[in-house]
């Protein structure tokens, strides 16, 4: 049996592993801030021919009738 070096990775997972986890948490924040948007948005419609929507929160209508 060929002699084989054991590689230590354990190192970048760890540091991967927490930068997961900043990454996950930096979602949860982002996702409460933009429920937050929503909430409390008072429409800024950018309108066009057929729809318009909010600049600050997504929301769109249809202004084709």
């Amino acid at each position: 049996m060929m002699g084989h070096e054991s590689i230590d990775n354990s190192t970048e997972i760890r540091r991967l592993l927490e930068e997961l986890s900043a990454l996950q948490q930096k979602i949860f924040h982002l996702n409460e801030k933009i429920q937050s948007i929503q909430l409390q948005c008072k429409h800024v419609f950018l309108e066009t021919p057929v729809m318009r929507k909010c600049q600050k929160c997504g929301f769109a209508e249809s202004t084709y009738y």
